[in-house]
């Protein structure tokens, strides 16, 4: 390898791996939102929006029920774990929850697309990069 080409292959080997599609899992299951609390966490300002939505209805996490994408019984050491996209109904008004999803295996490879080994050796999912949005449409109506 020519030193030229060292810094690019330093780059590329360093970048994040594109993130995991989580729409092609293809199933939905519910969470509490008090099961979000990990990634609702990661941002102070996400974390200071649903405390105050709380706060306005009188409610706790626990009242407020949640949909997120579910890895099927499939993946081994996944299946039933919800990850990126969320939809939680706050009676009224829906907060949608987006983030970037990494799944990785036990050395920390980047798995990028379903196919039986990823089934079978995916261990860890990372989610970063919120966005969210506030809505008083009901998602479920627009899929």
């Amino acid at each position: 390898m020519s030193w030229r080409a060292l810094p690019i292959a330093l780059f590329l080997g360093a970048s994040p791996a594109l993130a995991f599609d989580t729409g092609k899992l293809g199933q939905w299951g519910s969470l509490s939102l008090a099961d979000l609390k990990p990634v609702i966490s990661k941002s102070a300002k996400l974390q200071r929006e649903v405390d105050q939505a709380l706060a306005e209805g009188k409610k706790k996490q626990d009242d407020i029920m949640c949909d997120g994408r579910r890895f099927p019984g499939s993946w081994v050491n996944l299946g039933g774990e919800r990850v990126s996209a969320y939809s939680c109904d706050f009676g009224g008004k829906w907060l949608q929850i987006q983030a970037a999803v990494r799944v990785t295996d036990r050395n920390g490879r980047a798995i990028e697309a379903i196919t039986a080994s990823a089934m079978k050796n995916a261990s860890k999912v990372i989610e970063t990069n919120l966005t969210w949005k506030w809505t008083t449409e009901d998602p479920s109506k627009s899929e």
